[in-house]
């Protein structure tokens, strides 16, 4: 079965990552993000293969995350904060219509609890 995950990856460190977000990254073949969120990932995961479009192209990013899922690999579409806050997770349900692939959505914490 083909399996996307869709990661909140939460305020932006290491350390404000669920445990679940962190497992879920690691066990996926490729990570799918916008550029800044890629580039977090390559500090913490060097060796992990990215893919990322800039600011504005979620829909884009979205799309690329079922073609890579399509080819047979596990992809973590990685989003700050909560992914089903002001995350992808809505628009990856959307766009997903019939498609034969299994989507989970793992929660991070929201951005702005950091500010507490």
């Amino acid at each position: 079965m083909k399996q996307i995950y869709i990661i909140g990856m939460g305020p932006g460190k290491y350390e404000q990552m669920t445990v679940e977000a962190v497992k879920k990254i690691e066990e996926s073949d490729i990570v799918i993000g916008y550029t800044v969120y890629t580039d977090l990932i390559k500090n913490i995961w060097p060796d992990k293969n990215c893919l990322s479009t800039p600011m504005t192209k979620e829909y884009d990013r979205c799309v690329l995350a079922f073609e890579e899922a399509d080819k047979g690999k596990t992809v973590a579409l990685v989003c700050s904060g909560d992914a089903g806050v002001y995350g992808l997770a809505g628009l990856m349900y959307e766009i997903a219509g019939d498609e034969d692939v299994e989507i989970e959505v793992v929660a991070g914490v929201s951005a702005v609890l950091s500010g507490a």
